[in-house]
């Protein structure tokens, strides 16, 4: 059943009419550049065939309302359109805080209905929060207009929401691959520039399989911003150091750091070398797809996840057994653990005609060792945020 069919009758029967607009946007899944973009460095991600939908419609009573249901959660809270209160941790921060940053750019709200279902896991590592910003965004401009004239500045905005009002100090990455996504294409970002470009897979083969450990993903709840902070601290220190000021990792060159590493906190020293190791292999794995060289960003993703493991630190026994399992499987073509760690998914490039195969023994290894299968969810690289139903079809005479 196509989406905005089955979103369309939840929200009727949520709310007894039908929506005007409907949004889609993808998660991602980052292939390259754990921990990158918020240091202004390089990434290489996909968008998924996988995502989250919003139905919008104006309230048909109260221009002051706005009712909000999550098919997922089960449940709806209502709020005035102007309470700018965020709930810690709540699901429905990321589409008010997505209003809030719509209002500040001068479009007027009104009371809304809105309805939220997904495709995506919740704290899977699959940017699922971006999702529902980027499809909030695309329901509500096609309703209420005042949709930014360039796509970056439509992911900008949702990224201020996730920092700003949920609290989530996120770099670009995860609402720039939902936005610019194209099906049987990577993205390349330089977030420090904004350059980017998509490139060609090379392959038509290719399916992923992400593999979900279960484990608790919050990113809310300081890890993320602890491992954001001590980049801070090292940038500051190389600064020092170098006797320049240093903002980002990304302006230091991997010569400097060898040279001044001793300037950095010893605490701080790994985390800062994996990000300007892995802005390296963001560089290399461009060019190896360019050159249709997949074996070559194999072995870049598996380099990465060691990077992750033992520098950043951002990994999990629970991760690391899922990637040391899936390298050694048929059809395997790349893995690592994606988006912020501390449990959440790894991602698996895998031959389309194994993914089968692939994943019954990733499941039944995974269970021998921890006595409990992953969530194994399995998609193709995928289209970026889009309207699906717009508001004027249904203006229309």
């Amino acid at each position: 059943m196509p989406r905005y069919i089955s979103i369309s009758k939840a929200f009727e029967a949520a709310f007894g009419r039908a929506p005007e607009a409907i949004g889609f946007a993808p998660g991602r899944v980052e292939v390259l550049g754990n921990h990158t973009d918020y240091n202004g460095g390089l990434v290489l991600s996909v968008a998924l065939e996988l995502g989250v939908t919003v139905a919008a419609a104006r309230h048909p009573s109260d221009p002051e309302a706005l009712e909000l249901r999550s098919e997922a959660a089960g449940e709806t809270r209502r709020f005035r359109i102007d309470d700018e209160a965020p709930e810690r941790g709540a699901w429905t921060s990321y589409i008010r805080g997505v209003l809030r940053e719509i209002r500040r750019r001068g479009t007027a709200l009104r009371g809304l209905q809105v309805l939220v279902d997904s495709s995506l896991p919740m704290g899977a590592g699959v940017s699922s929060s971006a999702a529902l910003e980027l499809a909030t965004a695309e329901a509500v401009f096609d309703l209420l207009g005042g949709r930014p004239g360039d796509l970056m500045e439509e992911a900008q905005l949702c990224q201020r929401a996730e920092v700003e009002f949920v609290g989530v100090p996120c770099g670009l990455l995860d609402q720039f691959s939902s936005a610019f996504g194209r099906k049987d294409h990577a993205l390349f970002l330089d977030a420090s520039t904004l350059d980017h470009r998509r490139i060609p897979l090379g392959r038509s083969d290719l399916s992923i399989v992400l593999a979900d450990t279960l484990e608790k993903h919050a990113l809310v709840d300081g890890k993320y911003a602890a491992l954001r902070a001590s980049c801070e601290r090292a940038a500051r220190s190389l600064g020092t150091a170098l006797g320049r000021r240093v903002e980002k990792l990304r302006s230091v060159t991997l010569e400097e750091f060898l040279e001044h590493r001793d300037a950095v906190d010893p605490e701080d020293r790994p985390r800062a070398e994996h990000v300007i190791r892995e802005n390296d292999r963001v560089l290399r794995g461009a060019l190896a797809l360019e050159a249709g060289e997949h074996a070559e960003l194999r072995r870049l993703m598996l380099e990465s996840h060691a990077s992750s493991r033992d520098l950043l630190g951002n990994s999990t026994p629970a991760l690391d057994l899922l990637v040391e399992v899936a390298s050694r499987l048929p059809g395997f073509q790349g893995g690592k653990l994606t988006g912020g760690g501390f449990g959440g998914s790894t991602v698996n490039l895998v031959e389309t005609g194994r993914v089968e195969a692939f994943s019954a023994e990733l499941e039944r290894a995974f269970i021998e060792k921890l006595g409990r299968p992953p969530a194994l969810i399995r998609s193709r690289v995928g289209d970026g945020a889009r309207v699906i139903r717009s508001s004027r079809e249904r203006r229309a005479p």
